[in-house]
């Protein structure tokens, strides 16, 4: 793994993600502060391999309204979720602790892009709409970790957590019916299903949230 020379703090790494233009150099340095610094509440040190994506590349995903994160390997499954939740104690939801039941339709780590609006997209669609969207933009959903990720950095980034007003569907399921969450100002985690939110159900504040990888 190559290693950059880290920030001294995460508020200089934020202060340096604002300026232009974002290199991948850049935004490697970033995110190993970023994860030094969350390593420390729970005990651990992550490795963070280099941004593959090219300045242009993270350019035009800005221009898109997109951001690139990063979910370190060890942190990506249903049974290390609860790390997340030591992590951001916040959060304080069932789906981050131990023995939760909401498990993932895939587990991939590393580095991921998603939607950087703080309302969710895809509002008013149908899980069949959503999920033919998402696969027709070559995209994928975005999963409960991957998400929880997200928001943390958005929060740090821009002061506030994704889907304080809305709420996104997920590439996550309980009892196999896919989860939809949300965040509150305060950082809360909600994580449901639709028990009163049946697949066919659309509304204009239920979207859904994508990832791409490179």
């Amino acid at each position: 793994m190559v290693l950059f020379s880290v920030f001294n703090s995460v508020d200089q790494a934020v202060e340096a993600y604002k300026a232009q233009p974002r290199t991948p150099e850049l935004v490697t340095r970033i995110f190993q502060t970023i994860w030094r610094e969350r390593g420390k509440f729970v005990g651990a040190t992550y490795d963070i391999t280099p941004c593959p994506y090219t300045q242009k590349e993270l350019t035009v995903l800005g221009q898109q309204g997109k951001r690139v994160g990063y979910l370190p390997f060890g942190l990506e499954t249903q049974q290390n979720r609860k790390i997340l939740g030591k992590m951001f104690p916040k959060m304080g939801s069932y789906s981050v602790k131990e023995g939760n039941l909401v498990t993932n339709n895939e587990n991939p780590s590393g580095w991921f892009d998603y939607e950087t609006g703080i309302d969710a997209p895809y509002l008013n669609t149908t899980e069949k709409q959503l999920t033919e969207r998402v696969a027709g933009e070559g995209r994928k959903l975005l999963n409960l970790n991957q998400y929880i990720i997200a928001s943390q950095d958005s929060n740090s980034l821009t002061g506030q957590y994704l889907d304080e007003k809305t709420s996104a569907r997920l590439g996550s399921r309980k009892g196999g019916c896919v989860v939809h969450a949300c965040f509150d100002r305060n950082g809360v985690l909600g994580v449901d299903w639709p028990s009163l939110r049946p697949p066919y159900f659309h509304c204009g504040g239920l979207g859904g949230r994508s990832s791409g990888v490179k």
